[in-house]
């Protein structure tokens, strides 16, 4: 959980400012471990590794038939 990077959820109103790209969650602070137990802090999803990108017909590639 220390390594984990933790985002609002979206509509969630926190009560204490929280940056919009994230961070992670301080394992000894009750009050967040909380939220993340709350459900108003989620993990951040992953960004697709390159070369993983949806073509137009969304395809990932491989072989064409």
């Amino acid at each position: 959980m220390p390594d984990d990077i933790y985002v609002p959820r979206d509509g969630a109103r926190l009560p204490v400012p929280w940056p919009e790209d994230g961070r992670p969650v301080d394992p000894l602070n009750n009050f967040e471990r909380r939220l993340v137990l709350e459900g108003d802090l989620v993990l951040k999803p992953a960004t697709p590794a390159a070369g993983t990108k949806k073509g137009q017909s969304g395809e990932t590639g491989g072989e064409q038939q």
